[in-house]
């Protein structure tokens, strides 16, 4: 579904295997997922990073990752440890960071921990921190998420056989239109694919996964970027409500925000075209990363 994508794999520093997909050559852009998302989420942002050095991975516990030996090493630190392990792999010093959902998490703290290498940033339908607060813009919603969690996990086995049923699923599809967790431009086929990858999800990790990013919190970082960022988000995205990207607008000098009209949280797969636009956008302003054509003229 993406063209010559090349799948790698890196032992990351604490043993654990880390599988991750690499395409192209020239200035790096990396790809972070949201959490139970395949590089396939990113398909059309692919279209938009010809010309560059293309990274995404798959975080640990999850699809070509392995799982790690401590079940404590699931924070999104080790997320980001695993990212520089990656990098080191690729002989990549610099790089412009790309996150959807977690993957947005996964960034922040990457410019907290290596500050010096990030050189821009697009935040897709995501947070700074504490996730489960922003759900539906309830703070009882939160509350009662790691309940609803922990009970997952006990029952991870009966968890995994209702997910090879129903993932990917028309009756799931039209389901999540019909209670607006979608938007009905949907790519279904792309959106199919990156659904498919549920049903070989251990529902034990997922959870553990899901409980880490809401322990994480950035905040702080915010008002310290001083690289160009770009924020996009749907105004109908339940799971990261407009409020929150109008927070992190704000608390980031020079940073751009779009809202797009009827999106969720799947704006990715729902309206490729406002994103790769912006990410176009983005590259523009980061010297050394603007498009192919730009690149080949200022070196003329």
């Amino acid at each position: 579904m993406v063209p010559g994508i090349v799948q790698r794999h890196v032992v990351a520093r604490d043993g654990t295997r880390i599988g991750y997909q690499v395409r192209g050559e020239g200035p790096c852009v990396v790809l972070a997922n949201g959490l139970g998302g395949t590089y396939i989420a990113f398909r059309y942002l692919y279209e938009a990073l010809q010309g560059y050095k293309t990274i995404c991975w798959d975080y640990r516990g999850l699809y070509t990752s392995g799982v790690a030996a401590d079940p404590l090493a699931n924070t999104v630190p080790h997320q980001v440890d695993d990212l520089i392990d990656i990098l080191a792999a690729e002989k990549v010093d610099d790089f412009v960071i790309v996150g959807w959902s977690m993957g947005v998490q996964v960034a922040y703290e990457t410019i907290r921990r290596h500050p010096d290498r990030v050189r821009g940033m697009f935040a897709i339908n995501g947070t700074y921190g504490r996730t489960f607060r922003t759900v539906l813009g309830s703070r009882f919603i939160g509350r009662t998420i790691p309940m609803l969690l922990r009970l997952i996990k006990a029952q991870a086995v009966l968890a995994g056989r209702a997910t090879k049923r129903l993932a990917g699923s028309d009756a799931l599809i039209g389901a999540m239109k019909r209670i607006g967790l979608v938007s009905p431009t949907i790519d279904v086929d792309v959106f199919r694919a990156v659904a498919a990858g549920f049903q070989n999800i251990d529902w034990r990790i997922y959870t553990d996964l899901l409980t880490r990013l809401d322990e994480h919190d950035a905040e702080e970082v915010l008002a310290t970027i001083k690289v160009p960022v770009s924020i996009a988000t749907g105004d109908r995205d339940l799971m990261t409500p407009p409020s929150t990207a109008e927070h992190m607008h704000r608390a980031i000098r020079g940073s751009r925000l779009v809202v797009i009209e009827g999106g969720s949280h799947y704006t990715p797969v729902e309206f490729p075209a406002i994103l790769v636009d912006e990410l176009g956008r983005l590259l523009e302003r980061v010297p050394g990363w603007e498009r192919a054509s730009a690149r080949k003229a200022i070196a003329r």
